[in-house]
C-alpha cells in the first residue's frame, strides 16, 4: 500500500463548508470532520475568512495529531477557473467574481508554495469519492449526478474523469442541456421542485422547501409531492436514456442533498431506464455527505 499519506479536504456548498483530514488508505482521521456555516451572498473578505479560518483550524489539528499535510483538495461549483484557482461564479459567491482564490489562500495562510492545493468540479469530486470508497466501487464506466441547488454530472473510465466522448454533452454538464423551454437543470434541482410542487398546489402553497416537499410525500403520503418526485425520475431517464446508452455506463450513482430522497423518484428512473443494455447499477450514493471529501482527498493522492 505505501507509506500513508493525509490529504486536507475541503467541500464547498452555498451554506456549508465541509473539511476534513482523509489517509491515502480511505480513512477520515478521527475527529477531523468540521462543517462550517459560509454565507455564499457575503462580502469578499467574509468568504475568505471562512476559507482561512477552516484550512487553518485543519492544519492546526493536523500538527497537534502530528500529521503531515501532504496538500489540499477542494471541492467547489462553477463556473471555476480550477487551474488557476479563480472563482467565476455570478449566482452565488459574486462578490469574490475574478479573484485569484489560491493566491489569496497561500498569501494570507502563508502557505508553502510548493504544498499542492487543487481545485476540482464539486460533482467530478463527488463522483470521485463515490467510486473511491462508496457505492460505485468495482464499476468501469460510471456516471455521477449531483442534485440539490443545481444539478451537477460527472462520468469516469476507471479512476479518470472524462469530458469528451459518446453520450458525454459538453463541458460534461447534463444540467445544460436543453428541456422543454428551459433546461433539464430547471426542473431537476431546488428551484425546479420547488416551482413544479407550487404550480401543482395552487394558492394552498405556505412557502415548503424541498426537505418539507419530500417528507410530505415519504410520511404523508401526500399525492402532490409523490407526483413531483415522480416526474424527476421520469424526465431523469428521458435525458439519461441515450446519455447512458451511447456512454456505455455500467453504473448510475446520486448524489446531492435532494438524492437523500432517492426513493420518491426510484422507481420511475429505474423502471424507464431498463432500456440501456449495459447498465448494471443505478444507486443512491453511500456517503452523500462525504464522497466529495473522499475525492477532494482523492486529487491529492492521484498527483
Amino acid at each position: 500500500m505505501g507509506k500513508m499519506k493525509n490529504a486536507l479536504a475541503i467541500d464547498v456548498g452555498g451554506t456549508y463548508l465541509k473539511s476534513a483530514i482523509i489517509t491515502s488508505h480511505g480513512t477520515l482521521l478521527k475527529n477531523t470532520f468540521r462543517r462550517v456555516p459560509i454565507n455564499s451572498q457575503g462580502t469578499a473578505e467574509e468568504i475568505i475568512q471562512t476559507f482561512v479560518n477552516v484550512i487553518n483550524s485543519a492544519l492546526n489539528k493536523a500538527k497537534s495529531l502530528e500529521v503531515e499535510i501532504a496538500g489540499i483538495g477542494i471541492g467547489m461549483p462553477g463556473p471555476f477557473d480550477y487551474k488557476k484557482g479563480i472563482s467565476w461564479m455570478k449566482h452565488k459567491f459574486s462578490s469574490i467574481y475574478g479573484l485569484n482564490l489560491k493566491n489569496e489562500l497561500i498569501s494570507r495562510l502563508n502557505l508553502k508554495k510548493t504544498l499542492p492545493i487543487k481545485f476540482e468540479n464539486d460533482a467530478w469530486v463527488f463522483l470521485r469519492g463515490e467510486v473511491w470508497r462508496g457505492a460505485a466501487r468495482g464499476y468501469n464506466r460510471i456516471v455521477g449526478l449531483t442534485i440539490g441547488t443545481g444539478l451537477g454530472s460527472a462520468f469516469m473510465v476507471g479512476d479518470e474523469i472524462v469530458t469528451k466522448g459518446p453520450g458525454i454533452p459538453a463541458d460534461a454538464w447534463i444540467g445544460r442541456l436543453p428541456y422543454n423551454d428551459g433546461t433539464v437543470e430547471d426542473r431537476v434541482s431546488r428551484r425546479g421542485i420547488i416551482a413544479r410542487y407550487r404550480e401543482l398546489v395552487g394558492n394552498t402553497y405556505s412557502g415548503e422547501d424541498v426537505k418539507e416537499i419530500a417528507l410530505k410525500g415519504l410520511k404523508k403520503g401526500d399525492k402532490n409531492s409523490l407526483k413531483v418526485f415522480r416526474e424527476i425520475g421520469i424526465i431523469l431517464a428521458e435525458v439519461l436514456t441515450p446519455i447512458l446508452s451511447d456512454f456505455r455506463a455500467e453504473c448510475l450513482v446520486f448524489g446531492g442533498q435532494i438524492s437523500k430522497s432517492f426513493s420518491l423518484f426510484e422507481n420511475p428512473l429505474k423502471q424507464l431506464l431498463k432500456k440501456v443494455p449495459t447498465l448494471k447499477k443505478i444507486t443512491r450514493a453511500r456517503f452523500i455527505d462525504l464522497s466529495p471529501l473522499y475525492g477532494a482527498a482523492k486529487l491529492i493522492f492521484s498527483s
